[in-house]
């Protein structure tokens, strides 16, 4: 059976959904904004094309937006999550295998499917568009690495409107499409690759598939390996088809304003904690150690930076806000110094484990305790804030710029007149 993967990527995915649910933003350039309104995360074609960069801070691109008619978005974290969902679970109708690889990306298997691929595939794209107000593009090809490169053509080119299967190019067809990706281009490389690509001689992605396995091993690693034989057609990247397990959960934030008291910081570091407790929850997890971080701005000239944090071990797992949000104080007590504003701070659960289980002298997990009834899972997402979540809300970031979160909070529905 001769393998068939296809990449689902979404245009421009944050712009694409404040466009869904604003189209007088079409073909109008875009620009959404990191936390606190720091810096370009992601950027429209309009954006591209006047030149504002990635990660440039907004106070250097203000006057080029205002000149230019640039729209400014804050970042939508909650909208842009839930249009992902929206999107992946219309792709996964199509293949019985889905990986999916980011927000605004995603793999599957078409493998022995005996039928018109491009007309299924644009059948995929129109059906997300039309669900959801999302384009996309697809490619497809016999290997991840094929895929994604496909997908770069099926963008670029609007002749094959946003489907194309790179092995139906001819060989000559081919290298001279590779002959046009830089190194640095090809996906799972990137920019400290290409420099020890470029010493050897290799500058584009046909010269770096006719290198010596042996040579490429040795400058970067196995890994590069696998990468140059799925150029070449041999699939050596499977589809990871269940996420991995987690390590870690991080809850942390910017602040919107440097914070001073104790009970500015406590507020912001129990409401971080309580989004890393319902992640616990939704992923049916239970940590066995928690540390909570506060730090001052490091690019500040009126006071030296300082980084405090302090971690708890617990005996049995714990997973439910009222036994984890208390600690958070605890912790906080014991590195919080009056002198300091703080910048940003964050909680770090750790030591996590299936939810349920329970540990024997030796400290190994019992299988049989791993059951948990929906009635208990229900419970733990409590709908009682505790009195340290209470507070001025300063440690918030700054969000000038946020469009409403249509699709997830009730008081800001679309409103049509």
């Amino acid at each position: 059976m001769i393998k068939k993967l296809a990449l689902i990527d979404c245009n421009n995915f944050y712009a694409s959904c404040e466009r869904t649910f604003n189209p007088k933003l079409n073909g109008v350039p875009i620009v959404v904004l990191s936390n606190n309104d720091g810096c370009v995360i992601a950027r429209s074609n309009e954006a591209k094309a006047l030149g504002i960069p990635m990660g440039e801070p907004y106070f250097k691109m203000r006057d080029l937006a205002k000149a230019n008619g640039v729209v400014v978005c804050s970042s939508n974290y909650a909208l842009y999550g839930d249009m992902s969902n929206r999107v992946m679970r219309i792709i996964e109708r199509y293949s019985p295998e889905q990986e999916v690889y980011s927000i605004d990306e995603s793999f599957i298997n078409l493998s022995g499917m005996s039928i018109d691929l491009i007309k299924y595939m644009q059948q995929l794209k129109k059906q997300v568009k039309n669900w959801t107000g999302i384009p996309v593009c697809v490619g497809m090809g016999r290997t991840k690495v094929l895929a994604k490169l496909a997908n770069r053509v099926a963008k670029k080119y609007a002749k094959f409107n946003g489907v194309f299967d790179i092995d139906e190019l001819p060989k000559a067809r081919f290298n001279n499409l590779l002959k046009t990706v830089d190194v640095g281009d090809i996906w799972g490389l990137g920019s400290k690759s290409k420099i020890k690509l470029n010493a050897l001689g290799l500058s584009n992605a046909l010269e770096f598939c006719g290198a010596n396995k042996s040579l490429i091993q040795s400058v970067l690693g196995v890994s590069a390996v696998r990468i140059q034989k799925e150029l070449l057609g041999e699939s050596c990247l499977a589809l990871e088809l269940l996420r991995p397990a987690k390590k870690q959960i991080v809850s942390s934030r910017s602040f919107g304003h440097s914070l001073v008291s104790f009970d500015e910081v406590n507020q912001a570091l129990t409401c971080l904690a309580r989004k890393a407790v319902n992640k616990l929850v939704v992923d049916h997890l239970g940590c066995l150690s928690m540390s909570v971080f506060i730090r001052t701005n490091p690019f500040s000239k009126k006071q030296a930076y300082v980084n405090f944090s302090k971690s708890i071990k617990f005996v049995n797992p714990l997973y439910s806000d009222r036994a984890l949000l208390p600690v958070v104080s605890q912790l906080l007590r014991q590195i919080y110094q009056t002198q300091h504003q703080f910048y940003k701070g964050g909680i770090v659960l750790t030591r996590l484990v299936p939810r349920g289980a329970q540990y024997d002298l030796f400290g190994r997990v019992d299988k049989g305790t791993l059951t948990l009834d929906k009635a208990s899972h229900k419970s733990l997402l409590s709908h009682v804030i505790s009195a340290n979540e209470i507070g001025n809300n300063r440690w918030l970031s700054n969000a000038e710029h946020r469009s409403p979160r249509y699709t997830t909070q009730w008081q800001e529905l679309l409103l049509v007149e």
